[in-house]
């Protein structure tokens, strides 16, 4: 059995967690969040919630519909029986979208805690900012707080690639290689009003203005009842705005956000804006993941295979893999 440690809790970092696990070994995961799911975060106030991250999931890989087939099965996902519609130059209608989507239960993070299950142990709420490998068998690594962790067999990071550079000291190609991805910003604007808006689509690919993506969330299966909507800005105007004054963003979005959806506007119950640095990548580099087997070192995410859950969840396994490849070698080696 082999110690490994996984920076990232998001489901790359969990993707990969499973598939280690599952082989027996024994996995620390840290997070500088104070919980699991990356960008399948959720926030809750009061009686509403919203997926405030990653709104679905879906699939294209034979292996991944397996994937989301099993956690159907355990409970871990539901059916998002939805038609989003589409508002462009020619206004808002329907699309004709036939995509099977899927959400964790009761909240996306719902799923990030089931994965999350594995880990021996869960180091939430710790900035890791530096990993060095000692005498060439061993990592060990510091947190922004001073504390040390260690000794680990391997070591599997699972960041965005501009956090994941500075722990690659001891990887140079790889710190290289993350330094060619570039990721884009999110605003993302929540809020729940108090009258349901009945005559509008539960959700909306927008085409054209500030916004991107529009979602009732509470229609969303196992959702809160409140009337509660998430209205995320498209990548291109993000980045335009990305300095920008908090009110002015957010006064922007919400009138974006009745004017597409052809409503009066009413003053919101609660409103809460979220800034996400590293929504998605720009470019992915469609290697699946970059290993450096001889230090039993992997670094995983979307932006290393294709720019979605399901990408981050393939990168996750293929880091996995390429470890797994290392570590019975490892047994054989003298204390």
């Amino acid at each position: 059995m082999a110690s490994i440690a996984i920076i990232g809790a998001g489901i790359a970092g969990l993707s990969a967690l499973q598939l280690l696990a599952a082989q027996g070994h024994e996995v620390t995961v840290f997070d500088k969040s104070r919980g699991s799911g990356g960008r399948m975060a959720t926030k809750k106030v009061d009686d509403a919630s919203w997926d405030m991250g990653a709104q679905f999931i879906r699939a294209h890989s034979a292996a991944f519909t397996a994937q989301l087939q099993q956690w159907q099965q355990y409970g871990w996902v539901e059916q998002w029986n939805i038609t989003p519609w589409i508002a462009d130059a020619k206004g808002l209608h329907p699309s004709p979208d036939t995509v099977l989507r899927f959400v964790g239960t009761p909240r996306m993070t719902g799923l990030s805690r089931s994965l999350l299950s594995p880990a021996a142990v869960f180091c939430a709420a710790t900035r890791i900012t530096k990993a060095q490998r000692e005498n060439g068998r061993h990592w060990w690594l510091d947190s922004d707080e001073g504390k040390t962790f260690g000794p680990f067999d391997a070591l599997l990071i699972s960041t965005p690639p501009q956090q994941a550079v500075p722990l690659l000291s001891a990887a140079p190609i790889l710190a290289a290689q993350c330094e060619q991805v570039g990721m884009l910003p999110c605003w993302t604007l929540l809020l729940t009003l108090p009258e349901a808006i009945s005559s509008a689509p539960d959700a909306v690919f927008v085409k054209q203005g500030p916004l991107g993506w529009i979602a009732r969330n509470n229609s969303k299966p196992g959702r809160d009842k409140k009337e509660a909507w998430v209205i995320q800005a498209s990548h291109e105007w993000s980045r335009e705005h990305a300095d920008a004054p908090r009110e002015q963003v957010q006064q922007e979005l919400l009138h974006a956000f009745f004017a597409t959806l052809q409503q009066p506007p009413q003053q919101p119950d609660t409103l809460w804006l979220h800034r996400w640095l590293y929504a998605i990548p720009a470019n992915s580099l469609t290697l699946g993941a970059l290993t450096d087997t001889r230090q039993q070192l992997a670094v995983c995410g979307d932006w290393c295979h294709s720019p979605s859950l399901e990408g981050a969840w393939l990168s996750g396994q293929q880091a996995a893999q390429a470890l797994l490849t290392t570590l019975p070698d490892m047994a054989e080696q003298p204390l």
